[in-house]
């Protein structure tokens, strides 16, 4: 749980996430488990997820990442293009 004040205004002013965002877990043992973002919990390092049957549960934030399609599900813990640099390879050659 954070205990830093300023990392808990930080987590809640500016979430990575926001309600109805399509996410994914990209470890833990429910990887690769999509999911509809809900909320945060009071623990700011938790949020719940609405799962494709329907339940709502709680996962880690950190092992969240955006959902952007099927190449997801390779997020590289969620960091961004610009992050993970040359690792980024168009596969559709001509």
């Amino acid at each position: 749980m954070l205990s830093n004040p300023i990392q808990i205004a930080e987590a809640i002013n500016h979430p990575k996430f926001h309600q109805g965002d399509e996410v994914i877990l990209a470890e833990g043992p429910h990887k690769y488990m999509r999911g509809i973002f809900v909320s945060l919990k009071e623990d700011v390092e938790w949020a719940s997820v609405r799962e494709a049957n329907g339940a709502i549960n709680s996962h880690p934030v950190e092992w969240m990442s955006s959902y952007r399609g099927p190449s997801s599900y390779n997020t590289f813990s969620g960091r961004s293009d610009k992050e993970r640099g040359s690792q980024c390879v168009n596969s559709v050659r001509s």
